[in-house]
C-alpha cells in the first residue's frame, strides 16, 4: 500500500515545507491554526445547500458523459434492495453522488442492511430450516361443557318406570339451589343441585293437567307452579307445603299457563296463558294468605309468547362484591321492569312509575311464522373512569334469524334512556338464546345446535350439535291441548318449537331437559379449556399453548375463571404455560422423539419442538427458564445441543432478546466458532448487550477471526472509545492492498472497510452501530468530535509517508462513498450542533488540501471533492 500512503506521490515543495513545520509541532488536530494554514475567516457559515448549487467553472472542463460513468450512474434505483452493493466490490465504487440525497430520506437501518447485504446473505446456518414460529389463532378451543346430571336422570327414570309420575315436561332452577321438575302428571320432583338429591315430590290434583310453567324466587324459598289448565299454586320450598292455590277464575278461561315468573319483589309474579294475555299477581298476607290479579295486557292487541322481568339477583359473573352491592341499590330496581314480547312488538314495561304502569319502550319484530320470540336480561359493567363503574342491564330481543340488544340506563327519577347497542344478523332461525355472561352467549337453532357467539366481534367461537339430548318441547301447551285446543293458529304453529320451559338458563349455566336426561351447560373454565387439548389421552400441546398464548395476548374470547386485574391475570396464564411447558417437553423427548431412522429426523423432531418453547418462554418473559431448564434438558445430547443453540440465532437477529447467560454464552460461540459460522456469529454478537458479554474472550476472537463489526461494536459500546478499532483497521487495508501490489483490496478487506465506512457514518449521525437506535446526546457529541479528530490527525503513522494518512487511507479505499458520508453527516443538524464551526472549517481545509495537492486522484473524486 506504498501507494496509498503516498511513497511515490510526487509532491509540491510546499506542501514539503509545511510538512516539515508540522512535524515539529506535536500538536492534536484539535489545535491547528488557522494563520498556519492560511485559512480564511468567514463571517457567517455557508449552509450546504448554497455550497451544492454553487458553479464552478472548472467542472465545465470535466466530460461525465462516458459509458462506464453513465453506468454507474444509473445504478441507483429507489425500489431496488441492492442500492449499496457496490461496496461489496473489490474496486472502489462510483456510484452516482446524486444517489446518496436520496438515501438520507430513508431510514438509517436499511441503509445498514443494505451496506452489509453481502454479510446478511451469508448469515444463515446450514440448517436454515430453523423459524420462528408464527403465531395463529384458528380455534378458541372446547368452550362449552356439557354435564349430564346422572342422579337426577335415574331419578327421572325410575319415576317414569316404578310410579306414575308421567313424563317430565318443564324445569326450573336456582343456580347452587334447588332443580324443579315438573311431568304430565301435575307431580313436582324438587332437588337439591350441589347433591342432586331428591328433597320433596309435590303430588297436585291430576285434574290439574300436566305442569306448564314453574319457576322460583330470588331465595328459593317459594315456588310458583302454572298447569296446563290454567290453574297456579304456591309452594314452600323448605318443607314442601302448598302455600296458595290459585284458581284458573283470574285469567281467561280454558287456556293454557304458558309463562309464570316472580319479580325481584317476591310478592308480586307475572303470568302468561295461551290466549296471548299477561297478568300481574300481587300476594298479600293478612289473616290468611291471599292474591290479587290484574290484566297487564290483553291477547286482543296481540298474542304475548314471553315474559321476562328485570331480576335485580347477584350476577356471579360480575365477580365482585362492590359491584353486587350496586346492583342492590340500582335505581331501577323500584320500577319493576319487564319486557313482553308477541309476534311482531317487544313491549318494555315499568310496573311501578309513580304507582302507574308506564310504556318505556315499544320495538318492532320481524320473522318466520314458526319462529318464537326470545327475551333475555343480562347486566353489563360500565367503565366511566378509573375509578367509577356502573351496572347497566342490558335487554336481547331474539326472532328468526336476528337478535338485537337494547341498553337501559337510569337518568333521573323515574327517567330511563333506552339505547339500541347492535342487531346480529345470523345465517339460521334462533329456537333460544341464553347469556353465558356479559360478553357470549348461545344462539340455538332449530337443528337444535348450539352457537358460541362472542357478543363483541360477534364471532362464532363454536358449534356443538345437542340432538343426541333429546330436547322436551312445550308444543302441547302452546295449542293449549287440555283445554280443548282453543288457541290462534299462529301461536299453535309457532308452538312446535316452543321450548321457554325445557330450555334455561341462570346465573351463566344453561339446562336441558331431554327426554330421559338432564344436562347441564356451562362455559370452561380458562385453565379447563386448555386441559381439554391434553386431558384423556389427547396430549396436543402445541393446540394447548396456542391457546393459553392467545389468552396471554387478550384474542382468546369467552374466557371466565381470571382474575380482573391485568396483573395478576398475566401472572395466572404465564404460570400455567411454563407448567404446560414443562409437560409439552417432558412428552416431546420421551415419548414423540422418534426412536430409530435416520439422524434427520431426530434433528427435524428437535427444530419442530425447540423454536416453539423459546418462543413461549420469550413471550411469557421467561429468560431464566430458556436458559436454566430448558437448556438443561437439550444439554444431555448432543445433536439436541446444536439445535438448541442454532434455534437462539433467529431470536436474536430479531431482538426478541439481549442478554443471554454466560454458560449458554460460551457454548454458543464456540458452537458457531466449531462449524465456521463466522457471519451469523458476528451478527448475533452485535445484536446482545454488550455487558451479558466476557469481553476478554469476545475480543479475543473476533480480533483472531477478524470479525471487525463486532469489535466496533464492542469498543463503541463498551469502552466509549470509536478510534482504536479504525486504526486496525487502516493497517490491515494498507497491508493488503501492499500485498495485491497496489492494485486493488480484497473482497474480505473490502467488506472491513465498508464496515469501517458505515460506522464512520452512523457516529457522526448520532446513530449506535451496527443496527441503528440513538446514542446518547453525550455520548454523540463525544463520538463525532473523536471520529473528526481522528480523520484531521497530522502525522503519519509510520515514518516516509505524507500527513492526514487517516483521511487519505479512507479517501483512497472509497473516495466516492466516503464523501457520500460526509455529506449525510454535515447534512445532519446534531452534527452541526455538536461540532463547532471552528473545526469543521479546518476538517473541510485539510480535505480540500489532501485533494488538491495530490496528483492520484481520478476525475470522479475531483467531482466529489468539489460537491462537498
Amino acid at each position: 500500500m506504498s501507494d496509498l500512503i503516498g511513497e511515490n506521490h510526487k509532491v509540491s515543495s510546499l506542501s514539503k515545507d509545511i510538512d516539515s513545520l508540522l512535524d515539529e509541532c506535536d500538536t492534536p488536530s484539535s489545535s491547528i491554526d488557522d494563520l498556519l494554514f492560511d485559512i480564511p475567516t468567514l463571517t457567517s457559515l455557508p449552509s450546504l445547500d448554497s455550497i451544492l448549487n454553487e458553479q464552478d467553472p472548472a467542472l465545465d472542463t470535466i466530460s461525465l458523459s462516458s459509458s462506464t460513468q453513465n453506468q454507474t450512474l444509473q445504478q441507483y434505483d429507489e425500489n431496488s434492495t441492492h442500492n449499496l452493493s457496490h461496496l461489496h466490490s473489490p474496486q472502489p465504487s462510483s456510484i452516482s453522488f446524486d444517489s446518496i440525497f436520496d438515501l438520507q430520506n430513508q431510514p438509517l437501518d436499511n441503509y445498514i442492511l443494505k451496506i452489509h447485504h453481502q454479510q446478511q446473505d451469508a448469515a444463515s446456518t446450514d440448517e436454515s430450516s430453523v423459524e420462528i414460529p408464527k403465531h395463529k389463532q384458528i380455534h378458541h378451543g372446547s368452550l362449552l361443557k356439557i354435564n349430564e346430571l346422572h342422579i337426577i336422570s335415574n331419578q327421572l327414570a325410575l319415576c317414569i318406570e316404578r310410579t306414575n309420575y308421567g313424563n317430565p315436561t318443564t324445569i326450573d332452577i336456582l343456580v347452587n339451589r334447588l332443580i324443579a321438575i315438573g311431568t304430565t302428571k301435575s307431580v313436582i320432583l324438587l332437588f337439591e343441585q350441589r347433591t342432586q338429591t331428591l328433597k320433596h315430590c309435590l303430588n297436585s290434583d291430576i285434574s290439574n293437567g300436566a305442569v306448564s310453567a314453574l319457576n322460583f324466587n330470588s331465595d328459593a324459598t317459594r315456588l310458583l307452579v302454572g298447569y296446563a289448565r290454567g290453574r297456579i299454586q304456591m309452594y314452600d320450598c323448605t318443607n314442601g307445603k302448598l302455600l296458595r292455590n290459585i284458581s284458573s277464575d283470574i285469567h281467561a278461561p280454558d287456556t293454557a299457563i304458558l309463562t309464570i315468573k316472580f319479580t325481584h319483589d317476591p310478592t308480586a309474579a307475572l303470568f302468561s296463558d295461551s290466549g296471548g294475555s299477561v297478568y300481574v299477581l300481587q300476594f298479600t298476607r293478612h289473616i290468611k294468605r291471599d292474591y290479587q290479579s290484574k290484566c297487564l295486557f290483553s291477547g286482543s292487541r296481540g298474542e304475548v309468547c314471553t315474559i321476562e322481568p328485570l331480576l335485580f339477583y347477584h350476577q356471579q359473573d360480575l365477580l365482585t362484591t362492590n359491584t353486587n352491592e350496586k346492583l342492590e341499590q340500582h335505581p331501577l330496581k323500584s320500577m319493576y321492569i319487564v319486557a313482553l314480547a308477541t309476534f311482531t312488538k317487544v313491549f318494555l314495561l315499568a310496573l311501578k312509575s309513580q304507582n302507574n304502569v308506564k310504556i318505556l319502550h315499544v320495538q318492532r319484530l320481524v320473522g318466520s311464522s314458526t319462529t318464537l320470540p326470545i327475551l333475555k336480561w343480562q347486566f353489563i359493567i360500565v367503565k366511566i373512569s378509573d375509578e367509577i363503574n356502573c351496572i347497566n342491564p342490558v335487554l336481547a330481543a331474539a326472532r328468526d334469524r336476528q337478535c338485537t340488544f337494547f341498553q337501559i340506563q337510569h337518568v333521573r327519577d323515574d327517567e330511563i334512556h333506552i339505547t339500541q347497542l347492535k342487531q346480529i344478523t345470523v345465517e339460521y332461525n334462533i329456537k333460544s338464546f341464553c347469556w353465558l355472561n356479559a360478553r357470549t352467549f348461545i344462539l340455538f337453532d332449530m337443528s337444535e345446535r348450539a352457537h358460541v357467539i362472542d357478543q363483541r366481534s360477534e364471532e362464532q367461537l363454536e358449534c356443538l350439535s345437542l340432538s343426541y339430548c333429546e330436547l322436551i318441547y312445550n308444543t302441547i301447551f302452546f295449542k293449549s291441548v287440555a283445554t280443548g285446543g282453543n288457541v290462534s293458529s299462529a301461536l299453535a304453529l309457532a308452538g312446535q318449537n316452543a321450548c321457554y320451559q325445557t330450555l334455561i338458563s341462570n346465573q351463566g349455566c344453561i339446562f336441558l331437559l331431554g327426554v330421559h336426561t338432564l344436562y347441564e351447560i356451562h362455559l370452561r373454565d380458562w385453565s379447563e379449556r386448555i386441559d381439554y387439548y391434553i386431558e384423556n389421552g389427547r396430549n396436543q400441546y402445541e393446540q394447548a399453548l396456542e391457546l393459553a398464548y392467545s389468552m396471554l395476548v387478550g384474542k382468546a374470547k369467552g374466557l371466565t375463571g381470571l382474575p380482573i386485574d391485568p396483573i395478576k391475570r398475566r401472572q395466572c396464564i404465564s404460570d400455567r404455560m411454563v407448567s404446560l411447558l414443562h409437560s409439552y417437553l417432558k412428552y416431546s423427548l420421551n415419548y414423540e422423539c422418534p426412536q430409530s431412522g435416520k439422524i434427520e429426523l431426530l434433528k427435524q423432531h428437535y427444530r419442530n419442538v425447540l423454536p416453539r418453547s423459546i418462543d413461549y418462554c420469550l413471550l411469557i418473559d421467561r429468560l431464566d427458564l430458556l436458559f436454566g431448564l430448558i437448556y438443561d434438558l437439550f444439554s444431555k445430547d448432543s445433536i439436541a445441543h446444536g439445535i438448541y443453540l442454532q434455534c437462539l440465532e433467529p431470536y436474536i437477529l430479531t431482538n426478541r432478546f439481549d442478554t443471554i447467560s454466560p454458560i449458554v454464552l460460551k457454548d454458543f460461540i464456540n458452537y458457531y466458532i466449531e462449524n465456521n459460522h463466522l457471519n451469523q456469529l458476528e451478527n448475533c454478537l452485535n445484536r446482545l448487550d454488550v455487558s451479558c458479554l466476557d469481553l476478554d474472550q469476545v475480543i479475543q476472537l473476533t480480533r483472531k477471526h477478524e470479525l471487525y463489526m463486532t469489535l466496533l461494536h464492542i469498543y463503541s459500546e463498551a469502552f466509549k472509545d470509536f478510534t482504536t478499532i479504525l486504526k486496525e483497521i487502516i493497517e490491515k487495508l494498507e497491508d493488503d492492498y501492499n500485498q495485491h501490489n497496489g492494485t486493488h483490496f480484497s473482497q474480505k478487506m473490502t467488506l472491513i472497510g465498508n464496515q469501517a465506512l458505515v460506522f464512520i457514518q452512523t457516529t457522526l449521525v448520532g446513530d449506535i452501530y451496527p443496527y441503528g437506535g440513538r446514542l446518547s446526546s453525550d455520548l454523540a457529541n463525544f463520538g463525532r468530535n473523536q471520529i473528526i479528530d481522528f480523520l484531521s490527525y497530522l502525522h503519519p503513522r509510520r515514518t516516509g509517508g505524507l500527513l492526514y494518512t487517516n483521511l487519505r487511507a479512507f479517501l483512497h479505499f472509497n473516495t466516492r462513498d466516503f464523501f457520500n458520508l460526509l455529506t449525510m453527516a454535515f447534512d445532519n443538524e446534531e452534527f452541526l450542533h455538536d461540532v463547532d464551526t471552528v473545526k469543521r472549517r479546518a476538517f473541510c481545509d485539510i480535505l480540500l488540501r489532501v485533494m488538491t495537492i495530490s496528483e492520484s486522484w481520478s476525475t470522479t473524486c475531483i467531482c466529489s471533492r468539489n460537491v462537498i
